[in-house]
């Protein structure tokens, strides 16, 4: 046991001496300087908030024995001007006979971009060149450094504009008027953008009378124009509450204004605003009166008569008369049921009579009639029915109403 232990100990001691006479010549000589080389560079990510790339660096040890893993110090560059850099210490070891690839992540945030590089603010690309230096911490390679360069470029983040909104009358009737604008998003950055803030505030004559706001769950596409919709309903009652200098008027100035914050980090005090001016129709409900019955002739055997409604039409553009169906009792007698289909037209800002012809051949009525004719003297009626008129707008609803008229009146001649 004691001669086992003599001669380890002998080993170990010749060992020593032969390792203390070598040189580190000599050591050179038996470790092969790692092979080092850019494998590849590649932007990975990219959104409204910035830029993330990657580098890719090959470690090939063609060593027996594992070599420490490399310090690599990197510097990226923008439009030849340094902005960012850092270094890589620690990792793995590169194992013997191994070829391993080391990762250099980038992330470039727009908002520091933009501060550092202002003049970058409405371009679309940006020129970068990264440059990599690698070296290990053995004394046999002294301070060599393995050093690369890539250059390329990189989108830059543009704020998506507005075009001006279109607007036109999507319904009208004479209690509302109901607008839709359209304004499109063009999002021209190659990656989605979250959908913005969209406040709108449409004024009449120059006065605020509607705020709202728009709110849609989808992001803007990538690379694409996005329409937006807004729907308003202004009601007459209410706008005349607000403005009762408009009661008269038949047409008013009204404006929408919209104004859109991305909320982007790099564009944070920026607002994309937009206007679009077209004027409101403000409708005024046709009137309707029975202005009395008229005999047209008279025989033996029949009476003649002319009965007239006066439709008042206080709107700035002319009416079609669609129909007007009545039913006329006189004195609690039936006397005419007709409709007059699509007669006159309804003139704008006037009144224009309405007339239909019937007659009476009854002989028991005809001498009633003509009686009460003869006398001059009051008679009961009753008019009722239905009205409908329509218009050559857009999105104008037909009027329909129906009407009953009751009272007392002389029988003209």
């Amino acid at each position: 046991m004691r001669k086992q232990i003599s001669t380890k100990m002998g080993f170990i001691a010749a060992f020593l001496a032969l390792m203390t006479l070598t040189t580190c010549q000599t050591l050179g000589s038996l470790v092969t300087e790692p092979v080092v080389t850019l494998h590849s560079v590649e932007v990975t990510n990219i959104n409204f908030t910035g830029v993330e790339i990657l580098c890719k660096v090959n470690v090939q040890n063609p060593n027996s024995v594992d070599v420490p893993f490399p310090e690599i110090d990197w510097e990226f560059f923008i439009n030849a001007n340094s902005f960012v850099k850092g270094q890589i210490k620690a990792g793995r070891a590169i194992k013997a006979r191994r070829t391993t690839t080391v990762e250099v992540p980038l992330s470039l945030s727009y908002l520091e971009v933009f501060n550092t590089f202002a003049s970058l603010k409405g371009t679309n690309q940006a020129d970068y060149k990264i440059a990599l230096g690698a070296r290990f911490n053995l004394p046999i390679l002294h301070d060599k450094t393995w050093q690369f360069e890539h250059e390329g470029t990189f989108p830059v983040l543009q704020i998506p504009k507005l075009s001006a909104p279109s607007m036109k009358i999507d319904q009208l009737d004479f209690t509302k008027a109901e607008l839709l604008f359209t304004i499109d998003v063009n999002n021209p950055n190659p990656f989605e953008l979250p959908f913005p803030q969209m406040a709108y505030d449409y004024l009449v004559n120059n006065n605020s009378f509607i705020k709202n706001s728009v709110g849609i769950a989808a992001p803007l596409a990538a690379a694409a124009i996005t329409p937006v919709l807004i729907k308003l309903t202004v009601n007459y009652v209410d706008l005349y509450q607000a403005f009762q200098n408009l009661r008269n008027a038949n047409e008013v100035p009204g404006l929408l204004s919209l104004k859109t914050d991305f909320g982007i980090p790099a564009f944070i005090d920026e607002v994309v605003s937009t206007q679009a001016a077209g004027s409101l129709p403000l409708l005024k409900i046709p009137s309707l009166n029975f202005t009395g019955i008229r005999v047209k002739s008279t025989s033996l055997t029949k009476i003649d008569f002319e009965v007239t409604w006066e439709i008042e039409n206080n709107n700035g553009f002319a009416m079609n008369l669609r129909d007007l169906s009545y039913n006329l009792a006189v004195n609690n007698s039936q006397w005419s049921t007709g409709k007059i289909p699509g007669s006159p037209q309804i003139a704008a800002n006037r009144k224009t009579p309405v007339s239909m012809d019937f007659s009476l051949s009854s002989l028991n009525m005809v001498k009633e009639i003509t009686e009460i004719i003869t006398r001059g003297t009051d008679v009961s009626y009753l008019c009722s029915g239905n009205i409908s008129l329509g218009a050559a707008l857009p999105g104008l609803d037909s009027f329909n109403q129906p009407f009953n008229f009751s009272g007392t009146t002389k029988i003209r001649r």
